[in-house]
């Protein structure tokens, strides 16, 4: 492992946008899904104070028919990585910063009805960023819901 420049801030601006796919019984209920367009490390990661960080957003499903079905499983796969080793790419340079998601994310609201809405987190570990080059760096992450 190279040793890099221990001096310089570091910046994650986020995981992109957040893609969502859905399959099984959320295409047999008619679901829809939203989320905000990213999540967001704030402020930005620090090599000089390391410590666990986690960020997170909420997805919204929303069924046609009250008493969908829960998920029972979900699925998250970025560009560089599948859940739990997931990375977020340097915009300009070969540099990642390993994070993973929280698997199943809990839900948060909703209940019985049409409606529920789950959080998303995300978690980077202080030796995924402790020597990481100064930058911003993203993923696009796909969210797929199983019945």
């Amino acid at each position: 492992m190279r040793r890099r420049k221990s001096g310089l801030r570091r910046l994650v601006r986020g995981l992109g946008a957040l893609v969502l796919a859905a399959t099984g019984a959320a295409a047999q209920a008619v679901c829809t899904f939203s989320a905000p367009p990213g999540i967001t490390f704030a402020p930005d990661l620090d090599p000089s104070n390391a410590t666990v960080r986690t960020a997170y957003t909420d997805v919204t499903i929303t069924c046609a028919a009250p008493g969908a079905p829960t998920p029972s499983s979900w699925g998250f796969v970025g560009l560089y990585g599948t859940n739990p080793n997931l990375q977020m790419k340097h915009s300009t340079l070969a540099d990642f910063i390993a994070y993973s998601i929280g698997d199943p994310p809990p839900q948060v609201s909703g209940g019985g009805g049409r409606t529920r809405t789950y959080r998303v987190t995300a978690t980077i570990l202080p030796a995924s960023y402790q020597n990481a080059y100064a930058g911003t760096y993203s993923d696009s992450l796909t969210i797929t819901v199983l019945p």
